[in-house]
């Protein structure tokens, strides 16, 4: 296995998930300052929000860096090891965010390892339907389309804008974790598919 996280770059993407989600309770209050088209307004959305795009673009870039031939003819299941990998890296920030919250008493990291998690399984349907170069486009792209189009009167998040949403919403936390769940499947299939 030490084989495949050299070839796939895991300990690069693992280290900067890790400090992502512990630099996260740091820009708590940090804004990006982003037009809304809906909200009739220059709509500020929190760093910590957006930041957990960048692990998820390098996982995404991880998990692709080889190509395609030598992971479907492999004699090791390496299958397992991508979900294995992003179930790893999927408890990590979970994790973190976790602890994170408990120690700062500050939402936005569980925010934040929500968002991880959504964005990552964004990136692997995109991945599965239009190809692996757009699943990093794909997550880079969501939490700026939800800044964009994603904010109603009063700056208040749509419900389909999950990545905007606080810590404790439940439709934010089903978004994400049915994102993360399909786009575990899709991958799984996609190699079984493929091999």
């Amino acid at each position: 296995m030490n084989w495949w996280h050299r070839a796939h770059s895991t300990p690069l993407a693992v280290t900067v998930l890790i400090v992502v989600m512990l630099v996260v309770p740091l820009l708590g209050g940090s804004t990006v300052p982003i037009p809304s088209l809906l909200a009739g307004m220059s709509a500020g959305i929190p760093v910590a929000l957006v930041l957990p795009a960048v692990p998820a673009a390098l996982t995404l870039h991880a998990v692709n860096r080889v190509p395609r031939v030598y992971d479907t003819t492999a004699v090791r299941p390496v299958a397992r090891y991508q979900a294995a990998m992003l179930m790893s890296a999927a408890l990590i920030a979970t994790v973190i965010g976790l602890a994170a919250t408990y120690a700062t008493d500050s939402s936005m990291a569980l925010s934040a390892a929500r968002n991880f998690l959504g964005y990552l399984g964004t990136g692997l349907l995109v991945h599965r339907l239009a190809g692996h170069l757009y699943g990093p486009l794909a997550v880079t792209l969501v939490p700026v389309l939800c800044a964009v189009v994603g904010l109603g009167p009063g700056g208040r998040p749509y419900p389909w804008t999950w990545p905007l949403h606080e810590a404790p919403s439940a439709i934010a936390a089903a978004a994400a974790a049915i994102l993360f769940g399909s786009g575990i499947a899709a991958a799984s299939l996609f190699h079984q598919a493929s091999a």
